[in-house]
């Protein structure tokens, strides 16, 4: 009798332990799962501001995988879906500030159906894809953020030659023309839409088509926005333009790698000459829109998005480009557009950072 009642309370008490393990391994991985993938509230956000100009040249980070948390880019498991948006941040800036942030989440809350890719060049540390505004960017579903090793990137595609080169390494202007380069090759790569990380998306772009470009002005067509697919009219588009950057590359010429380039393209695509009547009647299928659809405030009054008040003659605008070469230290005024933009469009950044929003 002894011996049998001892078994049944030891076999009690193993049973008590045994779903007690089981209880704390569950809450254990809960607890993990919310801490590591979705906790942003916990303690102080870590916070980047914008303005952050300094030692622009510096690019190091390019080529250091230190404490990265990133997936690759280059992995076997980066397989974009057709038509995804892409954002490439290409400073060493080792985050995103609120303007970069809002910019994102205006393009994923616009097009909930379509995967939005923030493509980095540097390294990306634990505490910034914990705490930072991209924590909070994790939050929406359609967001995912990998790193681009450039090197790696462009390899077996027509700009591996120049992307290696001393040439490339030594432009005046890395930043802006590294994000030129990788926004061509990524079209090129994987076909969809490319914004940059200074436009506003203020409606969905799917009614715009498959392949895209907008006029800045009569006369230049920028690339802070573009569309080019897969299917045939795409893909020669790509290669052209592609092509057009390997050959002409200029490291001292502000423009001449982004802007510059697709406005050369469109010269020789184009059955007219005068970019005021390029269309897609004229540029083989390709649709050239107008400055109002994209940039509906020309960079010469930027500063109607700061001050308060209310913008005229953007009912057609698709997205408003801030033009942050310029305005990136621009105080943000209350009552301004971009800060009543900025309210409807990214409500998880601009509620994140609350007074200190475009700091």
């Amino acid at each position: 009798m002894y011996s049998l009642k001892s078994q049944k309370k030891n076999y009690c008490y193993l049973r008590k332990n045994l779903i007690f393990l089981i209880i704390f391994i569950l809450f254990s991985c809960v607890t993990i799962y919310y801490v590591n993938l979705r906790d942003v509230s916990a303690g102080p956000p870590y916070i980047m501001h914008s303005a952050h100009r300094s030692n622009v040249n510096n690019l190091s980070c390019h080529y250091d995988d230190e404490g990265d948390v990133l997936p690759w880019a280059e992995g076997p498991n980066f397989s974009p879906k057709f038509n995804s948006i892409f954002f490439h941040e290409t400073s060493c800036r080792g985050g995103l500030n609120s303007r970069q942030a809002c910019s994102i989440e205006s393009a994923a809350r616009a097009h909930p159906r379509r995967q939005i890719y923030v493509l980095f060049s540097g390294p990306i540390m634990k505490l910034v894809y914990q705490r930072s505004c991209i924590a909070k960017l994790r939050l929406l579903p359609n967001v995912h953020f990998a790193r681009v090793h450039i090197e790696e990137y462009a390899k077996n595609t027509p700009l591996d030659g120049l992307v290696a080169s001393n040439e490339f390494k030594e432009s005046k202007w890395r930043i802006e023309h590294t994000s030129d380069v990788l926004r061509y090759l990524t079209l090129y790569k994987w076909g969809g839409v490319y914004l940059d990380t200074d436009i506003m998306v203020v409606k969905s772009l799917t009614p715009l088509g498959h392949n895209w470009v907008a006029k800045e002005d009569n006369g230049l067509v920028n690339a802070a926005a573009i569309a080019i697919s897969m299917d045939h009219l795409g893909r020669r588009l790509a290669k052209t333009i592609v092509n057009e950057v390997k050959t002409t590359y200029r490291p001292d010429v502000f423009i001449h790698n982004g802007p510059g380039a697709i406005t050369r393209v469109l010269h020789h695509m184009c059955n007219k000459s005068d970019p005021n009547e390029w269309s897609a009647n004229t540029c083989q299928g390709l649709e050239v829109y107008g400055p109002e659809y994209f940039y509906p405030v020309h960079y010469t009054r930027n500063n109607d998005y700061f001050k308060p008040g209310t913008l005229r003659n953007v009912a057609n605008a698709y997205t408003h480009h801030l033009w942050n070469k310029i305005t990136y230290n621009t105080t943000i005024e209350k009552d301004s557009p971009y800060e009543k933009m900025a309210q409807q469009l990214c409500p998880l950044i601009y509620e994140m950072y609350g007074d200190e929003f475009g700091i």
